[in-house]
């Protein structure tokens, strides 16, 4: 529920029945339980129609109207005017051709009409998708429709659910459910018995639609959680409040609080991505007796100061919450809530131990940035760093995530030109990360040696495919290493944006991947900041979903209490490079001597995938396709399982390594394969700079043809491999474009520009056994 609102970001589908007669029908829309809008749709018996939407959606204003006509089921013709965020879009379809203008730019293409459309925010036109689902089938179907607001096609899936029983004006009726599959969002819709859709529901955005009677449908499941904090109170709200810092700097903040003179307990955001767009959830949280605040970041939005990232969050996060307990309206308990940096700052502020700060909610949170972003394990991001410089480069609002173009920049040498070159600026704190070397020379931006003084409930939330998800590893080890037992973890089939879509690329995990969070969210706060009991108690530790077997595994702790550490050992009797590799994981240590794996890594050979210049969300996927001039990557492989075998964190591998340089990068991924040789990565692999062979703080060069061990973290997986699947271990050195390159030669990495081939050696005997070792229950 604290998900950032962008303007015209979602795929609202709701669906009424298809018919060659005349109908009028009304959908009324909500966000976050507040009011959002409406739409009206009328159809003429002669196929034409007219609908029109207006929605408010966290203060951004949507404008949609849509006509047209239908022929013997087609769509021949249609005109859309739609604005939003500042932008008009037009387009027009007659005669077989599609004129848009797009904020005054033209174009023209081709027309070929379609019965099975739907538009943004005109819930009507989608009713065929629902209409070519047979009506007696219940397995998941696809169809091709056409989105009228671009022209492109999409691939949906439909399946049927179980109805449910309703009281629509003082009647019991039956809805039928079904579940309408995108790419990136799925959608609940709710029909009547004899097909004509009455409603939808878009649970990870927040977004409900529904004809007036059939409320039933749609009701936020913590209504009928009595325990919990109800909406008994009327909102207010507060814009652009002015809290001071130490220094002087003031910073705005947005507030919801109860009618009233009451104490409320306050829930606090803090965030540099514009504060505006986190007043979803701020109506709700209010009438079920709460504060909730969002602040722009030093420097961010409406608020004073220079914006430098990490450096001012400590100190303003201990004063925001200073300030608040402070308030007539505050009760003295301040809970933080937010993902990626939005969960930094509740780390730095929980660091800083102001006694009204009870809880906290980091979802999907780095760790301290050596170890993630912006360097991860001693090598730059170069690719994230970049991009989320260019979401933060400037002060106003942040209306849609930006996308890079000319990705050949980031050959750029040095890399302190990458962001002058891809995004047209020099970003000077960019130029400073990657300057560091070590650890501490982030200063006060590190949090984790100080976690020893954090005693205060953490509720950490993460996916398998969150490129910040070795934080929620880390700090979730941090704290379980000092023995708090007060924390709670989550980890999903997910990536940074978590919880949203139960899909990566081809592969889908169920609807069942997708979790209800919001009653998770109150019974927390409930019981931390207004000590109630609501069984919070019996709420598992951990959470976490087997991939493979696409199942929620529900555990006292993590790792896995009863689980077994397992130990698999490099092996070879031959090359194990690239497709033909013979490499073995294999049960038992090697007992003797055994002839290395050895690969050259040149930089100089950087490219950019295709999937990354398409920047495609949809193109994401698990498979991995090695091609014989791949000879700079070794797999090893284990016997094909005689049972199912469930592998969990934590993965560390160990290698004996040489290179031919005076520094070099390996890069440690573990995959499935299958009976045909398929091969699909199961979560996100480890890294390291080899110059931190000897800890983080101590760089030191290697010196060429010596042999050093080096441990590889892997970032945590829960995955089930099935009978007849083999267990996997790829190495290789390159991990461009989303890494910098290391160059070989050791020198500074924001100037160096000089590169050579670093020929490396991968040792598997009895001296230097090589091995991945992981927990299986």
């Amino acid at each position: 529920m604290i998900r950032k609102v962008r303007c015209i970001p979602f795929v609202f589908l709701a669906f009424v029945s298809a018919t060659a007669f005349a109908q009028k029908q009304e959908i009324r829309f909500t966000l976050m339980g507040a009011d959002a809008g409406s739409n009206t749709y009328e159809r003429q018996a002669d196929g034409s129609f007219t609908s029109v939407t207006n929605l408010n959606l966290a203060g951004q204003k949507i404008e949609s109207r849509l006509t047209g006509r239908f022929v013997e089921g087609l769509l021949v013709e249609y005109a859309l005017v739609q604005s939003g965020g500042g932008v008009t879009v037009t387009i027009t379809v007659k005669d077989g051709r599609v004129v848009a203008d797009v904020a005054g730019k033209k174009q023209e293409a081709p027309y070929k009409p379609s019965a099975i459309v739907f538009a943004n925010y005109h819930p009507a036109l989608s009713s065929a998708i629902i209409a070519a689902y047979p009506p007696t089938a219940t397995d998941p179907r696809s169809f091709d429709v056409l989105l009228l607001d671009n022209g492109i096609a999409l691939k949906v899936d439909v399946s049927r659910r179980a109805a449910r029983s309703v009281v629509v004006n003082g009647q019991p009726q039956s809805a039928q459910v079904y579940q309408v599959r995108f790419a990136t969002v799925d959608i609940e819709v709710f029909t009547t018995e004899d097909r004509q859709v009455i409603g939808w529901n878009v649970p990870t955005q927040f977004f409900k639609g529904i004809t007036p009677g059939w409320e039933e449908l749609i009701l936020d499941p913590t209504l009928k959680m009595k325990e919990l904090s109800q909406p008994d109170n009327l909102p207010k709200a507060e814009s652009n409040l002015r809290i001071p810092m130490r220094d002087g700097v003031e910073l705005s903040a947005d507030l919801a609080r109860p009618v009233g003179d009451g104490r409320y307990p306050t829930i606090l955001v803090r965030t540099p991505y514009g504060k505006a767009g986190y007043k979803t959830g701020a109506e709700w949280w209010a009438r079920r007796g709460y504060v909730w605040i969002v602040q722009d970041v030093r420097g961010r939005g409406q608020s004073d100061g220079d914006w430098t990232p990490l450096v001012h969050e400590r100190a303003d996060g201990y004063d925001t919450i200073d300030w608040i307990s402070k308030q007539p309206w505050s009760n003295g308990s301040v809970g933080m809530i937010g993902g990626s940096y939005v969960a930094w700052v509740q780390w730095y502020a929980a660091v800083e131990r102001h006694p009204a700060l009870k809880c906290i909610v980091p979802q999907v949170s780095p760790p301290d940035p050596f170890y993630n972003f912006p360097i991860d394990h001693g090598i730059p991001f170069l690719y994230g760093g970049v991009w989320w410089a260019a979401v933060v480069r400037d002060k106003g609002p942040i209306t849609s995530l930006p996308k890079l173009t000319n990705l050949d920049s980031l050959k750029a040498l040095p890399i302190s030109e990458v962001d002058d070159k891809l995004l047209g600026k020099d970003v000077p704190f960019i130029d400073q990360w990657w300057t560091r070397t070590r650890p501490s020379e982030f200063g006060p931006a590190n949090f984790m040696a100080d976690l020893k003084g954090v005693t205060i409930p953490a509720l950490q939330i993460s996916g398998w495919w969150d490129g910040d998800g070795i934080g929620t590893k880390l700090n979730w080890e941090a704290m379980r290493r000092l023995g708090r037992t007060n924390q709670w973890l989550i980890y999903g089939p997910w990536t940074h944006a978590f919880n949203t879509t139960s899909r990566l690329g081809d592969v889908d995990y169920g609807p069942q991947a997708i979790l209800e969070l919001d009653s998770l969210y109150l019974r927390w706060f409930d019981t931390w900041l207004k000590g109630k009991d609501v069984g919070l108690q019996n709420v598992p530790k951990v959470r976490v979903f087997v991939t493979g077997a696409n199942r929620w595994v529900d555990l006292a702790d993590w790792p896995a209490p009863r689980s077994r550490e397992r130990t698999l050992y490099l092996s070879s009797a031959g090359p194990a490079n690239g497709p033909d590799s013979v490499g073995e994981l294999a049960e038992s240590r090697p007992s003797g001597p055994q002839e290395p794996d050895r690969y050259a890594y040149n930089p100089a050979r950087a490219a950019i995938p295709d999937e990354l210049k398409s920047q495609d969300p949809t193109t994401a996927n698990t498979r991995v396709k090695l091609e014989p001039k791949d000879q700079d990557t070794l797999i090893y492989k284990s016997q094909p399982l005689e049972a199912p075998l469930v592998m969990m964190a934590p993965v560390d591998v160990e290698l004996y390594i040489a290179s031919t340089a005076r520094d070099t990068d390996l890069y440690a991924t573990v995959v499935d394969i299958d009976e045909q040789g398929g091969i699909r990565v199961i979560g996100q692999g480890g890294k390291i700079r080899a110059r931190y062979h000897r800890g983080f703080e101590k760089p030191e060069l290697l010196k060429p043809g010596t042999v050093y061990r080096l441990r590889i973290a892997h970032w945590d997986v829960a995955h089930e491999f099935a009978k007849g699947h083999r267990i996997g271990l790829m190495i290789t050195s390159d991990g461009f474009p989303l890494f910098a390159r290391n160059l070989g030669y050791g020198e500074p990495e924001a100037s160096a520009v000089r590169m050579t081939v670093q020929l490396n050696t991968i040792y598997h005997d009895a001296r230097r056994p090589s091995a991945l070792r992981f927990r299986s229950p």
